[in-house]
């Protein structure tokens, strides 16, 4: 059954992490930090909101005996979900969770975490009582009730009390699971600890003689520098596969945790697996998990046929993970500044209309964009929204290369999509789902790598952007695949009564990579723990909508860079909608199915095409030198 969750749940059992404190970095037109003084002056403030939520939590026992009712029912809505209360949870939680991974291991910001916990597991041992009270209705008069005019913009999000099948668990075993869940899901942030703070990045010696830390950043420089040597970096690639291997016993026995839990509460709610579990809380059809991971099998030969293009066209004998980051284009983007960076990003969402280009000039220019590596920050990027009272925040570790510009145009696709929702769906509505957000992101990518290609002015600089979006795709599409395949097999241990032995997953990453890239790529012995370092694990089934994103922004993108009558129409209909109905539904606003096999076949027919242009314009390459 969907789960009714505020925001702050939600984060609460999917903790990313951020960075920093507002300035205007040294020749960047707008703020590259963030200022979180806009949310609260300091924790004094913050503890005196705390303070009244706290004394808040107690009324919604008030409501108890009244849900029989559609105006009783709106009237404890309004309390819990959409007035004083959720504003100032809202706030709080903003506050806190940008705070808290700016550092994971900040103790001042640790602290508020754990008191949002203990204010989650409170709230929900006053509000125990209302699952059971709803479902202790017959179903005609949840019908009845939920069908009532007074309630229809808030009928899609009570849905789930109309389930004629669920069995609610009783008010007794609803408190009890709020005292546990303080204790529930802490793997995920020992994990961010250990693997971000506490364990140490290798050191390589770089070509000038210096000792340096190989931080995932410098790695990325080094990697992606088209003058670079490639003897150094099949060296920083050994060394940086060293980071995880004497913790994996540990690595492996926190995603145990993760998957246990995950499981424990899966078997509370009566499903079979916690797969279901986890797509059913998405609302989406459990076969999409299969379609995504049988397409992906079915495309491997074409994955694979890039892969060997570009081993062909770089001349390698043998190609290793970090040759994939060279192109064989010898034009170069160079390092981009993030002023111009942004410009490009604007530019190539152009298609999508100046209202669309209005929503991204208020992002880049609110100060709510952290734009570059620090320390202590967490690697990767995301843009975050948990409340309508502020514009949503974004987190970048910018170091300038084309990838970095890529990450720009996706995360602002996130960003944009929940300021449409916000401005155009019921409060209920106005965060989207993980499941159609990732494609609001991956369609910008695309149209950013589309835009590039199309406006190369050399053959040489298309060839070095088709790279680019064939790299993005592959990782999106086949890797995340891979991803998701590793993950069922986890959690199928688990479920079978197993326990995750981290050699046992290191055999089976190893033969996944095998079976997805055949020959094409080699790898160094390290490679094998490389599940270790990805975080997503432990996220409980969140990798497949990389995956299934852009298979349908694959649609999206065509249908828009085409020109097609009405394509970004419907595109701007499916963000405006926000989370107001079933991801199936919202995508078909955008004229995609989810559910039709000819979904992915496209998906792997616009991949196939990028292969062949590929391939041409290395072979058109090879033949002029």
């Amino acid at each position: 059954m969907k789960k009714l969750l505020k925001p702050l749940a939600l984060l609460l059992a999917l903790v990313f992490a951020l960075s920093g404190w507002a300035a205007v970095a040294e020749g960047d037109s707008c703020p590259t930090q963030w200022d979180l003084t806009e949310i609260y002056p300091d924790v004094d403030a913050w503890t005196a909101d705390y303070d009244r939520v706290m004394e808040l939590l107690p009324l919604h026992a008030s409501y108890r005996g009244t849900l029989n009712t559609a105006q009783g029912l709106y009237d404890y809505l309004q309390f819990a979900y959409l007035g004083e209360l959720t504003r100032l949870q809202e706030k709080l939680m903003l506050y806190a969770y940008l705070g808290y991974n700016l550092n994971p291991a900040d103790p001042v910001f640790s602290t508020l975490m754990a008191k949002m916990s203990a204010m989650s597991s409170a709230e929900a041992q006053y509000n125990a009582f209302v699952e059971p009270e709803i479902f202790s209705l017959p179903l005609e008069t949840r019908e009845e009730i939920i069908g009532d005019p007074l309630l229809e913009p808030m009928c899609y999000f009570l849905s789930g009390y109309l389930d004629a099948g669920h069995e609610p668990f009783s008010e007794e075993t609803n408190a009890a699971l709020a005292i546990l869940s303080q204790a529930l899901g802490r793997a995920e942030s020992v994990y961010n600890i250990l693997l971000d703070v506490d364990l140490p990045d290798p050191v390589i010696e770089m070509p000038d003689g210096t000792q340096q830390a190989l931080t995932e950043e410098l790695y990325t420089q080094i990697v992606f520098d088209p003058e670079g040597d490639r003897d150094f970096k099949a060296l920083c690639n050994q060394v940086i596969l060293t980071k995880p291997v004497a913790f994996a016993n540990t690595f492996a026995a926190l995603l145990e945790d993760t998957a246990s839990t995950n499981w424990a509460m899966a078997q509370l709610d009566n499903y079979e697996t916690s797969r279901e579990a986890a797509m059913a809380a998405e609302d989406v059809d459990p076969e999409v998990y299969d379609m995504v991971i049988e397409a992906a099998h079915a495309g491997a030969a074409g994955y694979q046929r890039y892969l060997d293009a570009h081993r062909r066209a770089l001349d390698l004998e043998e190609q290793y993970p970090f040759d994939i980051a060279t192109c064989v284009s010898d034009w170069d983007a160079g390092a981009i500044p993030f002023d111009e960076a942004v410009t490009q990003v604007r530019e190539a969402l152009g298609a999508l209309g100046e209202d669309y280009l209005a929503h991204f000039d208020a992002l880049v220019n609110n100060g709510h964009l952290d734009v570059y590596p620090s320390d202590t920050k967490i690697s990767g990027a995301f843009s975050m929204k948990i409340s309508d009272e502020y514009m949503p925040y974004l987190l970048f570790n910018y170091v300038g290369y084309s990838i970095d510009v890529s990450t720009i145009a996706h995360e602002m696709g996130h960003a944009i999509y929940e300021l449409y929702s916000s401005e155009n769906q019921h409060g209920l509505y106005s965060t989207p789902s993980t499941f159609t957000d990732e494609v609001a992101s991956t369609t910008n990518e695309l149209l950013y790598y589309s835009y590039m290609m199309e406006n190369a002015a050399t053959q040489d600089e298309k060839l070095y952007y088709l790279e680019n979006v064939l790299y993005m795709f592959s990782n999106a599409f086949f890797v995340q695949a891979l991803y998701a395949e590793f993950e069922d097999a986890m959690y199928q241990t688990v479920e079978a009564g197993g326990s995750l032995d981290a050699e046992a997953l290191s055999d089976l990453w190893t033969e996944l990579w095998k079976s997805y890239r055949g020959d094409t790529v080699s790898t160094f012995a390290d490679g094998r723990y490389q599940w270790a370092t990805v975080p997503h694990f432990h996220y409980n089934y969140y990798v497949y909508q990389y995956a299934t994103s852009v298979a349908y922004a694959a649609s999206i993108c065509e249908r828009i860079m085409s020109g097609e009558a009405g394509a970004v129409d419907d595109y701007l209909a499916f963000l405006k909608l926000g989370g107001s109905q079933s991801p199936v539904e919202l995508l078909s606003v955008a004229n995609v199915d989810p559910l039709d096999p000819e979904t992915y076949r496209r998906a792997l027919d616009f991949f196939g095409a990028l292969v062949d242009e590929y391939e041409a314009l290395c072979d058109l390459r090879a033949a002029q030198d």
